[in-house]
């Protein structure tokens, strides 16, 4: 293979979403612990341009995500179709909702709020584009034990908690983007948990905080170790049912079944800090043993889309509880668009359901290439899409979700198949 890097550029940038303009309160958010950003990486071979954005938030509508795409093609110059829009999955901050869902008193500050996340995507990619230089990559893989089994087993059913003996994929994938001084662009760290510390918390003062919770604190890491332009970017892995190793608050059956919740409050940032440093520090680990190399094969974007069985969701959150018995309601199909985005010998297999844990480690071995990245929120939010195990014991990733048992399985052979068409398209060149 002829290596690309007389022609391969990246550049990045990162920008702080200004709530000071009248924003808050919105959406039960009072106050400001640490600020969200948003974060850009733009890739370009001479042929194809690449873009991956990540926003903290704990998920990105069609509406947000049509607004991403135009931003990157105004301010990038790249095509919708090549652009990865990620949130970092934290629960601590604002929603932006889209017109006509948001509250009557709450539409001019959602509004606002909008604008300032757009204009922070902005000024991103309009840094990533200004910083774009011949560039060099590499892929390394560390472990780092920040996350827990959430799904454990009460007297009522399964519950959400930590459960030590559980399936977790504790892998963290680093994808390196060193300029030609060796000097790391950007660093992409691929990590199956959610960043949920601080999940509903509120403080002595019972006010909720904005916070980018855990994907914060360990890119801040990241990029304070390094300085400069150095940008670390969060890929939530298959995390549906994977949540931190410890969090600030928990909810817990009481004898009739009923969940409970309790909180330690201010105090979890402390939490925050510690996890954030724990798998910053990790992707760095890691990082430093990356030897970057050219691009050796073209940037490539593939999209698919697959057909599901679907069912009938909860009618809200107040009804989950711990069940032995459930009753899963059929409701026809539902598409899942799936993308696949090929950096060197890295490939980024997206989708917007969260997976659990088990979906991601099987499509991970199957897929062909030496180094693979599930991630999911990409390119839009559709809440959790559990494996038939999750069916079987009625957890609460099976009960909260749109699609139906078989789903999962199906996401994952689709997606392998994906995977390797997109490997193939390189053989013997």
């Amino acid at each position: 293979m002829t290596p690309l890097d007389d022609t391969f550029t990246a550049g990045a940038g990162r920008a702080a979403v200004d709530l000071t303009d009248g924003i808050l309160p919105v959406d039960g958010f009072t106050g400001v612990h640490d600020p969200l950003h948003a974060r850009a990486l733009v890739l370009d071979d001479g042929r194809t341009r690449l873009a991956l954005v990540v926003i903290d938030q704990t998920s990105i509508g069609e509406d947000q995500v049509d607004r991403t795409r135009e931003i990157l093609r105004r301010t990038a110059a790249v095509d919708p179709r090549h652009c990865l829009v990620v949130a970092s999955h934290t629960f601590s901050a604002p929603h932006v909702l889209p017109p006509g869902r948001t509250p009557a008193d709450e539409a001019g500050r959602n509004a606002r709020l909008a604008a300032a996340v757009d204009d922070a995507v902005t000024r991103a990619a309009g840094r990533a584009v200004r910083t774009l230089r011949p560039a060099r990559l590499g892929f390394g893989r560390g472990t780092c034990r920040v996350g827990v089994q959430r799904d454990v087993s009460t007297p009522h059913g399964w519950w959400l908690g930590a459960d030590d003996a559980g399936l977790t994929d504790d892998g963290v994938g680093v994808l390196r983007v060193d300029g030609l001084d060796g000097r790391p662009v950007a660093l992409l760290v691929n990590h199956a948990v959610q960043s949920s510390v601080m999940n509903g918390v509120t403080t002595a003062a019972g006010e909720r905080q904005v916070s980018a919770d855990l994907a914060g604190a360990a890119t801040r890491r990241i990029e304070e170790h390094h300085g400069g332009d150095t940008v670390a970017l969060f890929l939530i892995g298959a995390a549906g049912d994977q949540a931190p190793y410890l969090t600030a608050g928990r909810t817990w059956p009481d004898e009739d079944g009923v969940p409970r919740r309790t909180e330690v409050r201010d105090d979890g940032h402390v939490l925050v800090g510690l996890l954030g440093e724990r798998l910053g520090d990790t992707a760095l680990r890691t990082a430093a043993r990356i030897r970057t190399a050219p691009l050796a094969t073209p940037l490539r974007v593939t999209h698919d889309v697959v057909e599901v069985p679907a069912q009938k969701p909860p009618a809200g959150l107040h009804t989950l509880r711990p069940r032995t018995r459930y009753t899963f309601e059929p409701d026809g199909t539902a598409q899942v668009p799936l993308v696949a985005a090929r950096i060197g010998d890295t490939v980024v297999a997206g989708l917007q359901a969260e997976l659990n844990a088990a979906t991601g480690i099987a499509v991970k071995a199957a897929s062909p290439f030496p180094h693979t990245c599930v991630v999911t929120m990409v390119n839009g939010a559709a809440k959790y899409m559990a494996d038939s195990g999750g069916y079987d014991r009625i957890t609460y990733e099976a009960m909260n979700s749109r699609y139906a048992r078989g789903a999962a399985e199906t996401v994952a052979d689709r997606l392998t198949g994906l995977l390797r068409a997109l490997h193939a398209q390189d053989r013997g060149r």
